[in-house]
């Protein structure tokens, strides 16, 4: 699953979207979604995963992973950067 961090702009909102249609992954718009609300959602969609675009600036520039196990617990997984496109 793929969502956005809390407020984020439109252009962070639209690279995450096209993220996971890229990747066959589901989008969940965040909203006021706390994480354990995410996971929750996640769980009931039979992801093991959420992914969640970060931005700096407003421009999308972190994908951080968050892993689920079988039990709904979760932990942070690490952080990639996102390359700019041109």
């Amino acid at each position: 699953m793929i969502t956005t961090s809390r407020y984020a702009s439109a252009e962070t909102r639209n690279i995450a979207r096209r993220m996971a249609a890229d990747s066959g992954d589901v989008f969940a718009a965040r909203g006021k979604r706390t994480v354990e609300q995410l996971v929750s959602l996640a769980r009931r969609k039979g992801e093991d995963r959420i992914t969640i675009i970060e931005e700096h600036d407003g421009k999308p520039s972190i994908a951080a992973d968050i892993a689920i196990d079988e039990m709904g617990r979760w932990r942070w997984a690490g952080e990639k950067a996102i390359k700019a496109r041109a």
